[in-house]
């Protein structure tokens, strides 16, 4: 299974590429979420995500709804399946700093293995960004845009809210800049929702860490330690662009 992919157009179509270049492995771990829970549980945390973060997700981000949709297509699972996932999966990670660049250790450990590199180039009305994901998320857990805005989700806690995956997607998605970045997503997040930290920075080295609590946010400097020796993904907002590993291929979010 290749490590990247590209995903252009509109997102349903956006959603189909990913779908179709990662098929196996969302059926796969989909598989592995369904057999973790019975019939009954899973019954009712479909209807309990159905009525919270999905319902979040369909009013606040509707085009990141939109490219589940293309995902559950492509990939032959059921959109609401994809959902649950969203719900339930969690990632942490480590932030680093060596100058301008950043660097992430995700944890589980198990994740390293999994990760993948989205290129997204949407039609109209954003800007293109690289990113890293898991197989059937939409959202990102860290990425770059074409305009040097890059994000890592660090803490990512409340399951009945968005994920923040989503909301770091969104920055990539929308912002120039990282004020008026930071300031979309306080408006975002006091309607949709959501718990956790974001690491937000532009090409110039300027960086914030944002804390959200049930959609309020606050943004202060963060405390970066020096760079991991063996970090797993790599950022450099002013070359636009993202690594997996210390050794592996640099790829650009230029269109």
């Amino acid at each position: 299974m290749s490590a990247s992919f590209a995903s252009a157009g509109a997102p349903v179509e956006q959603g189909r590429a990913q779908g179709e270049a990662l098929r196996a492995e969302i059926r796969a771990e989909l598989a592995r979420l369904r057999g973790s829970l019975g019939w009954l549980a899973r019954r009712a945390l479909a209807r309990h995500v159905a009525a919270t973060s999905a319902r979040a997700l369909s009013t606040q981000l509707p085009w990141q709804r939109e490219r589940i949709e293309g995902i559950a297509r492509a990939a032959r699972v059921e959109e609401s399946q994809l959902l649950v996932g969203e719900a339930l999966t969690r990632v942490e990670a480590a932030a680093f700093a060596d100058g301008a660049q950043l660097a992430a250790v995700f944890e589980p450990p198990d994740v390293r293995a999994r990760l993948r590199v989205r290129a997204s180039v949407p039609d109209a009305g954003g800007f293109a960004s690289v990113e890293v994901l898991l197989a059937p998320l939409a959202g990102c857990l860290a990425g770059v845009n074409s305009e040097g805005l890059a994000a890592i989700c660090l803490r990512d806690r409340a399951r009945d809210e968005l994920s923040l995956r989503f909301l770091a997607q969104e920055l990539l998605f929308r912002a120039r800049e990282l004020a008026a970045g930071i300031d979309h997503l306080r408006r975002r997040a006091g309607y949709a929702g959501g718990t956790g930290e974001l690491l937000v920075a532009d090409a110039s080295g300027a960086a914030r860490l944002l804390r959200f609590e049930r959609g309020a946010l606050a943004a202060v400097a963060p405390a970066l330690p020096a760079r991991a020796n063996a970090p797993h993904v790599e950022l450099d907002p002013l070359g636009r662009r993202l690594r997996l590993g210390p050794s592996g291929e640099w790829r650009s979010a230029a269109r």
